[in-house]
């Protein structure tokens, strides 16, 4: 007769509600994605102590340390915060552990069946998370080692980006404005401000807000040129919020290697075509979703 190992240590469902809304926040501070997992037994309503004990266990030992295991108030289901993984992974994980389940003999008593809650936006309530994952098991005509899903927290929020144009000719800074102003990227809007040197964008105090910032400036620059203006950016606090393209007239390994060292993201040498730079920002922010 195979041994069971009884699970200790399953948090409650009164104690995971604090980590849970400080985890709903981080999902739009670091765009991180969470998603959730509710399981229930499938072959009975209601399962024995020796089930239950054994479920918590095993889930236990197939989750990683960075996920967050806990046992619903009614006893009944069991919930899992996946940390940065997406749906997707999620269900991989889901299809594993339940071939397991189905395959080993001491598993043979115990049927289950699921629900997922991909999680890209902090709209999310924690005891409607419940609810919502709970009503998605409460059908008895549920096929056993099913996954359920709820949807309503899929959305990716859209986020302002402040955008700064430094460039001394009024000409060049007038199409950068509008090029800028144009560029549709998914889940970003861009709030475009130009500046003709870098004194006047220093005084604008623009830079000092929370939000992501792209500096889109010239190396060289009257009233505060722009490599002073990228070594006061990237030695403040909060530097990672600035993401930083150089543009030059100075084609040469130098002047390439001071700027990259100095901290700049891109350095784009003049002339340049607009699709070029449409095409760079685009793959930047897409980074940041996937």
């Amino acid at each position: 007769m195979n041994k069971l190992i009884i699970a200790e240590d399953i948090m409650q469902e009164h104690e995971v509600k604090g980590y849970f809304e400080t985890l709903r926040e981080s999902v739009i501070r670091s765009r991180f994605t969470m998603t959730a997992v509710f399981f229930k037994l499938a072959n009975s309503p209601q399962g024995t102590d020796i089930e239950r004990n054994q479920i918590s266990a095993f889930l236990k030992s197939k989750i990683r340390k960075t996920d967050l295991l806990f046992q619903l108030a009614d006893g009944v289901h069991w919930g899992v915060f996946f940390l940065q993984s997406s749906e997707v992974e999620v269900k991989a994980f889901l299809k594993r552990i339940f071939a397991i389940l189905k395959q080993e003999r001491k598993f043979q008593q115990i049927a289950l069946k699921a629900s997922i809650t991909e999680i890209r936006n902090n709209s999310v309530n924690f005891d409607t998370l419940l609810d919502k994952n709970k009503q998605k098991l409460a059908d008895d005509e549920q096929p056993t080692w099913s996954i359920e899903q709820v949807t309503d927290y899929s959305e990716q929020p859209t986020e302002q980006v402040k955008v700064s144009i430094i460039e001394q000719n009024a000409i060049f800074r007038k199409v950068l404005e509008t090029t800028l102003n144009d560029l549709d990227i998914s889940h970003f809007t861009l709030d475009v401000a130009t500046y003709e040197d870098g004194y006047s964008f220093l005084q604008s105090e623009s830079y000092k807000t929370g939000h992501m910032h792209l500096v889109v400036m010239n190396d060289i620059l009257p009233r505060k040129n722009g490599l002073e203006i990228l070594h006061i950016l990237r030695e403040m606090p909060n530097e990672k919020k600035f993401i930083i393209y150089m543009m030059s007239e100075r084609n040469s390994e130098g002047a390439t290697l001071n700027a990259y060292e100095g901290g700049v993201d891109e350095f784009i040498v003049k002339p340049f075509n607009l699709r070029l730079l449409e095409a760079k920002i685009r793959r930047t922010f897409a980074r940041f979703w996937l």
